[in-house]
C-alpha cells in the first residue's frame, strides 16, 4: 500500500509532526503549502536525518543519499524551492564486478540464460514469494547471486533472498499468476511507457551536494520547526510520527502499544558510506557510474560510486570515490578494497578518507516489513488524527516519499 499510514482530520487546520529528517520536512512543506499551520519537532541540533554532506578539506563526502532521482513530483518540488539541480552525467557505463574485474552486466551467458527460459512460468506471487524465489527458474541460482542480488543491493542493500518480491515489485499488485516470464516483464515495459514524460530525468543532486536540498526546505519551514526539543511525545490533535520505526516503536510505547510493538518488527540494514579522495582516476572505472560488487567476492564494499563521473561540478579539484558497505568499515579496509580494484595505487595518491557508520541505515524490505506494514494500516484506521510516516511506509526512495507526502497532505482522508 503505496501511502502513509493513518489519518489527519483536514477540518483541524494545525499539524504536529515529530521528526525533523527528510520525511518530516517534506511533509511538513506540502502540509504548509496546503494551508496547515505546522509544528516540527526535532530531538537533535540539526535537521535532515541520514542526508548530510559534508565539506572535507578535499571536497565533499555525501553521508546518506547522493541523489534524488526525479519523477515528477520530484521535479515539481525543486521547482518550488526555487533550486537548480545538477543532472547527473549522462551514458556512463553501470558495471558490475564479474571473476574480480568491473564489467557491463549483460554478459553473453546471462542474455543466453534469459533467452533459453524467458517463456518459462514464473512461481505463484504468494505473500512469502522473495524475488530470489521468482527470478531463480529464469536466472539460476549463481546469477541470481552474482547479478541480480549486487544490482537489487545497491538500492535496497539487501540481497534477493531476503527481499519481498510484492514490496519490491508493487505493480504487480493482486495479480497471482503470470503465463510466462516474458509476461512479466511487458508489463514492466508497458507500465513504464505509461509514466508522463518529464523535462528532466535521471538523478539530480544540487551545489553543494544534498545539504542543499535539506538547507532549502529548512528555510522554508524555518519557523515551523523547533530543534533541540526534548519533551514527552504526546498526541494533541494531527500528530504524525516521522522517524525510523526503532524511534517510532519507542516514541509510541506507552500511548500506542499495538503500534509499538508491529513497529518494533521492523529490521533495519547497517550501512557504512566511505569517501575517498584520490589525486587520480580509477582506470577500471572510468566514465562509469560506479561498480556493483556480489557478496563473499573478496571485498568489503558492495558498490563503489564514481562522484567525479556522475556529478562532475561538484567534485572539480580532485577524484571522488564512495565506498558503500553493509557493515562498519575501517580505513584499513576501505585501503584493501581500493588495493584490490586498483593495485597500482599509491599511498601519496590518497588526499582524505571520510567515513559513516550508520546502524540503523535502510529498513530491510523482506516479508516482516511487508506483514508489519499491511498490520499497521490496519491499525491506524482506527485512528482520526494520527499518522507514521518514513522510508519505511511508502517506498524507500526519496521521490516515493515525496510523491506519498504530496499526495497525503492533499487526501489524508483517502485509505483504499
Amino acid at each position: 500500500m503505496n501511502r502513509i499510514i493513518g489519518k489527519i482530520n483536514p477540518d483541524q487546520r494545525h499539524v504536529t509532526i515529530w521528526g525533523a529528517g527528510f520525511s518530516g520536512l517534506v511533509l511538513g512543506y506540502f502540509l504548509k503549502d496546503q494551508g496547515y499551520a505546522v509544528t516540527i519537532y526535532e530531538k537533535s541540533n540539526r535537521i535532515g536525518g541520514k542526508i548530510q554532506t559534508k565539506r572535507t578539506g578535499a571536497g565533499l563526502a555525501e553521508r546518506g543519499a547522493h541523489a534524488l532521482y526525479l519523477n515528477q513530483d520530484g521535479l515539481e518540488l525543486i521547482k518550488e524551492l526555487k533550486l537548480e539541480p545538477i543532472p547527473a552525467a549522462k551514458k556512463l557505463r553501470h558495471l558490475l564486478m564479474i571473476n574480480g574485474k568491473p564489467k557491463r552486466p549483460l554478459q553473453f551467458s546471462l542474455f543466453s540464460k534469459i533467452a533459453t527460459n524467458v517463456y518459462k512460468k514464473p512461481p505463484l506471487v504468494s505473500d512469502g514469494l522473495t524475488v530470489a524465489d521468482f527470478f531463480r527458474p529464469l536466472l539460476g541460482s549463481a546469477n541470481v547471486h552474482n547479478y541480480l542480488s549486487p544490482i537489487l543491493g545497491g538500492i535496497y542493500a539487501t540481497p534477493a533472498d531476503q527481499l519481498h518480491f510484492k514490496s519490491i515489485f508493487p505493480q504487480v499488485g493482486q495479480k497471482a499468476q503470470f503465463d510466462s516470464y516474458w509476461s512479466f516483464l511487458k508489463m514492466l515495459m508497458k507500465l513504464k511507457k505509461s509514466q508522463p514524460k518529464i523535462e528532466l530525468s535521471g538523478s539530480v543532486t544540487f551545489e553543494g551536494g544534498m545539504q542543499t536540498l535539506i538547507n532549502r526546505l529548512g528555510e522554508v519551514l524555518k519557523h515551523e520547526i523547533k530543534l533541540n526539543y526534548k519533551e514527552e511525545f504526546r498526541i494533541k490533535g494531527n500528530t504524525i510520527v516521522c522517524t525510523d520505526a526503532v524511534n517510532a516503536a519507542q516514541i509510541l510505547k506507552e500511548l500506542r502499544p499495538e503500534l509499538s510493538r508491529e513497529l518494533a518488527r521492523i529490521q533495519y540494514r547497517a550501512v557504512s558510506s566511505s569517501t575517498v579522495f584520490l589525486k587520480r582516476e580509477l582506470k577500471g572505472l572510468n566514465k562509469a557510474f560506479g561498480v556493483l560488487i556480489p557478496l563473499e567476492n573478496g571485498y568489503h564494499s558492495i558498490g563503489i560510486i564514481n562522484n567525479k563521473a556522475i556529478f562532475p561540478t561538484n567534485n572539480q579539484e580532485i577524484q571522488s570515490y564512495t565506498f558503500i558497505s553493509p557493515k562498519q568499515l575501517t580505513d584499513e579496509e576501505v585501503l584493501q578494497d581500493l588495493m584490490l580494484l586498483s593495485p597500482d595505487i599509491k599511498g601519496e595518491e590518497i588526499e582524505h578518507i571520510e567515513t559513516v557508520y550508520w546502524d540503523k541505515a535502510l529498513p530491510i524490505y523482506d516479508l516482516q516489513l511487508f506483514l508489519s506494514i499491511k498490520k499497521l494500516h490496519q491499525l491506524a484506521y482506527k485512528e482520526d488524527n494520527l499518522a507514521i510516516f518514513g522510508n519505511y511506509v511508502a517506498g524507500i526512495s526519496l521521490r516515493d516519499m515525496i510523491t506519498a507526502a504530496k499526495t497525503f497532505s492533499r487526501h489524508p482522508l483517502d485509505y483504499t
